[in-house]
């Protein structure tokens, strides 16, 4: 059964799809904020992908700074 003909029938919410779209593109956005201020990346996919806490993550990961990564001088 087509996913769309489940949601027209009634068998699945409509809404369960709209979370699950909106977990997939806030966790992808919190792993490339991640990456770009040198975070751990497997911690924001995590965050990222939990409903009503992605909102929050996608907050911190936009207004923490940058880490800066420290060279070893030997």
């Amino acid at each position: 059964m087509n996913i769309f003909e489940m949601m027209r029938t009634g068998e699945l919410h409509p809404i369960w799809f709209g979370i699950f779209i909106q977990g997939v593109s806030l966790g992808v956005l919190c792993i490339l904020l991640a990456k770009s201020k040198n975070l751990n990346s497997k911690i924001a996919s995590i965050i990222g992908f939990i409903p009503m806490i992605n909102y929050l993550a996608v907050l911190y990961y936009v207004g923490v700074p940058k880490l800066e990564i420290r060279q070893s001088t030997q």
